[in-house]
């Protein structure tokens, strides 16, 4: 064996010492010894045992002696060498000083080093399971920081840190979350696998939901009873699994309330600084000018949610094409309303951008627009109501609706039926009517309430409906309606001035002879309150709305003939409030303002005509950055996407023919305020930014291969200088 073979065992012995996981698949027992504060993953297997035998050949080869064979020469000079060499050629020989010994010796000394990977670990004490929740909503987006990476590169790198950190024994979780929560991956012990799923995650544009994150971790840690404390058959699920729970997050969300943290313990690690600079568009809009032909409304907010003062020219453009701008100025915590006149087509998008590089980008530009021109459709169901006549006969309404006016009879009839499954309706009013099922779309009732839903007659005898007659494609509703008390005069007491619907009423001097109280379904909004209870009331089903007005505008005499059961329709408030239900539930607003959305959520839209007409094999969604959007198509008419989650403007197009357009803006000022919080409050406990009080661990093993790198290269170097 020559010292160039040597060279490259040792070399060889060297790689194997490099990984921690090849010595672990070889079998090897590791065990950590400290040494003060020195700390060494040491192993006894068979790498081991070769390292030492390597060590013990090396320095034999410089005790073996050399056997010369007799060569004939004609020099007396080399003759006498020859001699010498001869008297000392037996098996051993006395161990010279060598400083190609010393070397290689060094060099294996690196390679034993290396393996047994000495570091320093701080004490800790954390507990076996981890929990990393990370923060992946769009304020995570801000590049506050000294280094220029955003906060959730620096949140990754934090708790990749971490990762690498952890012992033998200590498994861990990675749960993100912006408004909902993901397991990224569940618990581990294999660090590999959660550095790739790490790895995977990405920051998106969504607000923050904290309870729902903390929810999944508390499913972990605090198992749940199979009945009341104190029941005689309680039985704890599992047994509690305490853990570690590691927040990173900039702490720009609402603290949820009234959760129990239980087994939970908690770390914050806050990512970000609390001097930030940050101009945020909160409000983008715009809005049909019906007496002036042409002419658009424009209306912006632009507010400083920063603690530096900030100053900026914001821009406005249409399709491209700058048609405006101004300069805003704005101290901490000030906004300013921004309004613009434009002359517009039909059909156009309209962007609004702040020319400011600060800490948050995403919310430096929103998106709104025009969509192509189309009257509302609005189906009228009554006996005769002049009130109701009078005002959808308003020249603003007509202007904008398509008015179909037919008696109840009509409920009856194929051609109701053939209506209601087209689609082609955006609002059905029911005066004092009730059909047997529900229309799939908006509707208003008038004196009556929705019929009640399949799942609520089950095992109730008195209740039926026939099912018979709905075919496969008909859907019932599932929330009810019921009537509370009998009917009796009632006085307004209370009116929802916030909601669309009621904007700009005031029903105070309203007089009511006859009406009944609503028992509103879950997730019903009151909008009006009388003496008796609440008499108006609108709830979302499936996509769409359902108002219902607990009396009726107009009622029979005893002799059959109509009378007046209010004074509304002789109020000014009377045709405001039939515009606003038009506009609100008929879509009527819609035909010339585009829809905006936060992202994530789910877009429902209605096209003009029946997307058979339209080729639907070539309908598409598009954003303004060229991307194609996922969509289902619910009915002929209506498509439904989930994938929002891009900030842009949208288009729905059939080949060349634009068919509709909507926003995603972010219009988010929980967001938007993103100077990082010192503290949490997570239900009933306030938790201060730390370092989550892991344990850090320093290893030097790299370095000891770099130094027997530089060893072997001058080993290398000194014995072919003595060859040469």
């Amino acid at each position: 064996m020559n010292e160039a073979t040597i060279i490259d065992l040792v070399s060889a012995v060297s790689t194997c010492g490099m990984s921690r996981e090849v010595l672990t698949h070889a079998g090897m027992n590791h065990f950590v010894f400290p040494l003060g504060a020195l700390s060494w993953l040491a192993t006894l297997g068979p790498w081991a045992w070769l390292l030492l035998g390597v060590a013990a050949g090396i320095v034999a080869l410089y005790f073996l002696k050399l056997r010369r064979e007799p060569v004939s020469v004609s020099s007396t000079y080399l003759w006498g060498k020859t001699i010498q060499d001869l008297h000392v050629n037996s098996l051993l020989q006395r161990l010279r000083r060598s400083l190609l010994l010393l070397l290689q010796l060094l060099i294996l000394a690196c390679a034993a080093i290396a393996i047994f990977r000495p570091g320093i670990r701080d004490e800790s004490n954390g507990q076996e399971r981890l929990i990393f929740l990370l923060d992946r909503s769009a304020s995570m987006q801000a590049v506050d920081l000294d280094d220029g990476v955003s906060r959730f590169d620096k949140a990754r790198e934090l708790i990749r840190g971490q990762i690498g950190s952890m012992s033998d024994k200590q498994t861990a979780m990675l749960i993100a979350f912006d408004d909902r929560a993901e397991t990224v991956q569940s618990f581990t012990s294999d660090r590999s696998r959660l550095l790739q799923s790490l790895s995977g995650v990405s920051v998106s544009n969504a607000p923050t939901d904290m309870l729902e994150a903390l929810r999944a971790a508390d499913g972990l840690a605090n198992p749940r009873r199979s009945s009341q404390v104190g029941d005689l058959n309680d039985v704890q699920v599992a047994d509690a699994s305490p853990a570690e729970l590691l927040i990173y997050s900039d702490g720009a969300f609402q603290p949820p309330a009234d959760f129990n943290l239980g087994n939970l313990v908690p770390s914050y690690v806050s990512v970000g600084r609390q001097e930030v600079l940050n101009l945020a568009i909160t409000e983008f809009s715009t809005q049909q000018d019906f007496d002036k032909p042409g002419i658009v409304q424009v209306y912006g907010t632009v507010a400083n949610l920063g603690t530096k003062s900030g100053k900026t020219e914001v821009t406005l453009e249409m399709d491209g094409e700058l048609l405006d701008a101004d300069l805003v100025s704005l101290e901490p915590g000030e906004e300013k309303g921004l309004a613009f006149e434009i002359s517009a087509n039909d059909s156009a998008f309209l962007t609004l951008t702040l020319n400011l590089a600060d800490d948050l980008a995403v919310d430096n530009r929103a998106y709104a627009g025009l969509t192509p021109s189309k009257r509302a459709s609005i189906l009228v169901i009554t006996d005769g109501n002049a009130a109701l006549e009078v005002g959808l006969e308003t020249d603003q309404i007509q202007k904008i609706c398509d008015v179909t006016l037919v008696a109840p009879s009509f409920l009856t009839s194929d051609a109701y039926r053939e209506r209601m499954l087209s689609g082609e309706d955006d609002l059905v009013i029911f005066d004092r009517c009730q059909p047997a099922q529900m229309p799939k779309t908006n509707t208003f009732f008038i004196g009556s309430i929705p019929p009640v839903s399949v799942e609520s007659l089950e095992g109730d005898s008195e209740r039926s409906v026939d099912e018979s007659s709905l075919s496969d494609a008909e859907t019932l509703p599932r929330f009810d309606w019921e009537w509370e008390g009998d009917a009796s005069p009632l006085t307004i007491i209370d009116i929802n001035r916030t909601h669309p619907l009621l904007r700009y009423l005031d029903l105070f001097s309203v007089l009511v002879f006859s009406g009944r109280a609503l028992v509103m379904p879950e997730g019903a909004t009151e909008l009006l309150a009388a003496d008796i209870g609440t008499v108006m009331a609108v709830v979302p089903r499936e996509g769409y709305q359902d108002l219902v007005l607990g009396f009726p505008i107009v009622s029979e005499s005893e002799q059959g003939e109509a009378e007046a059961n209010t004074n509304w329709f002789a109020e000014r408030s009377w045709p405001v409030f039939v515009f606003n239900v038009l506009r609100t539930l008929g879509n009527a607003s819609e035909t010339t303002a585009a829809g905006s959305y936060a992202p994530g959520v789910m877009v429902r839209g209605r096209l003009n005509q029946p997307a058979e007409v339209l080729r639907s094999e070539s309908l598409r969604i598009e954003t303004s950055s060229g991307r194609n959007v996922g969509f289902v198509m619910r009915d002929a008419l209506q498509f439904e996407t989930v994938d929002t989650s891009e900030i842009a403007a949208y288009e729905v197009r059939s080949q060349d023919q634009l068919l509709q357009r909507f926003a995603i803006n972010l219009f988010n000022e929980g967001e938007s305020t993103i100077a990082a919080s010192s503290e949490l409050t997570l239900g009933y406990e306030d938790v201060e930014a730390g370092n989550a009080g892991l344990v850090v661990r320093r290893e030097y093993w790299r370095l000891v291969l770099l130094v027997m790198l530089a060893l072997i290269l001058a080993e290398w170097w000194l014995y072919n200088r003595r060859m040469m």
